[in-house]
């Protein structure tokens, strides 16, 4: 219990932190930042939440790790690559490749990165070096399976919206990397999510797809048997759906406890990532991986910081762009 409310006590003090942050940069962010972190008490099984999207808080949390490592049991994996069972990988998440269709609304902007910025900012991974890997190549490095090459990054789209398929896929694909779409199978065959040959197709084109709850509840916001349901039955959903096995799993709004991770440990999934800060991923973590926010206003510059790798010169121009 005393972690839990340690927990608790720090996702209180990000709420702060994230609102100082946004404020800093523009009051009305602040604003919209607050309103889409609030409630979300029920199930909505037929209304997303405003926006639609996952607004995950992304401050440091130093208790995490050290909470989960007591309550869920760390697999005996052979020698570890990494000393002390850990490895310095950043995961970087996005939510909406798109313009945003309303100048008004700045959490949408801030949540949305135009498709010449995301081309740019793939492009320029793939010219400084960085090698996109997934959460099950990061697990088998951590348990003593194959090294992971120079400069992995793996990368992460939360809700399963639709411009991950129209947008986001085809220039993974052109830089011949790999991507995971955290989906909500609630949401899918309605307006802005996939539909369901979307995603069946992303899959076949070498995608993975994890689970993101079936309604994208904030599971510390209903009961546990109800947190439960929308945990196992996302994986079941989205299995039938593609035939593969769903082993990767995202929080909505960032938000759990310890006893929510291990709902997702026994529900079968292999991880879990989170919305805090870090580049540090353990196998005591690997329900509570840590996360970068890729925001409208980032620079290709700050991805490239992110991913842990060079930034571009001054005045570089993305040539697989067309010319303005």
């Amino acid at each position: 219990m005393a972690d839990i409310r340690l927990l608790e006590i720090g996702a209180r003090a990000r709420l702060r932190r994230r609102a100082r942050r946004l404020a800093a940069g523009a009051a009305v962010f602040a604003v919209a930042g607050v309103a889409a972190f609030g409630s979300y008490a029920a199930l909505r099984p037929t209304a997303p939440r405003p926006n639609g999207v996952a607004v995950g808080d992304d401050a440091p949390v130093v208790h995490i790790a050290r909470a989960l490592q007591h309550v869920l049991p760390t697999p005996t994996p052979g020698p570890v690559q990494a000393a002390g069972g850990c490895i310095t990988l950043p995961i970087l998440y996005y939510h909406y490749i798109r313009v945003n269709p309303d100048p008004r609304d700045h959490l949408g902007f801030e949540l949305s990165v135009t498709p010449p910025n995301f081309q740019a900012q793939m492009d320029w991974l793939r010219i400084a070096g960085a090698h996109p890997v997934t959460l099950a190549q990061m697990m088998a490095a951590l348990q003593g399976g194959p090294a992971l090459p120079s400069h992995p990054v793996v990368l992460t789209f939360d809700d399963g919206h639709d411009d991950f398929a129209t947008q986001a896929v085809p220039v993974l694909m052109a830089n011949h990397f790999v991507a995971t779409s955290f989906v909500v199978p609630g949401f899918l065959n309605t307006r802005g999510y996939m539909s369901s040959l979307q995603v069946q197709q992303v899959s076949a084109d070498g995608m993975v797809i994890g689970a993101h709850t079936v309604h994208h509840v904030e599971l510390t916001r209903v009961s546990a048997a109800v947190a439960q349901a929308e945990i196992t039955q996302s994986k079941a959903l989205l299995e039938q759906l593609i035939g593969k096995p769903v082993l990767d799993f995202a929080y909505p709004y960032g938000a759990f406890t310890v006893p929510i991770a291990a709902m997702v440990q026994r529900a079968g999934f292999r991880d879990a990532a989170a919305t805090t800060w870090g580049t540090q991923q353990c196998l005591s973590n690997r329900y509570a991986l840590h996360r970068f926010e890729v925001l409208g206003s980032g620079s290709v510059a700050a991805v490239a910081s992110d991913a842990g790798v060079p930034g571009p010169p001054a005045g570089w121009v993305d040539p697989g762009l067309p010319a303005a």
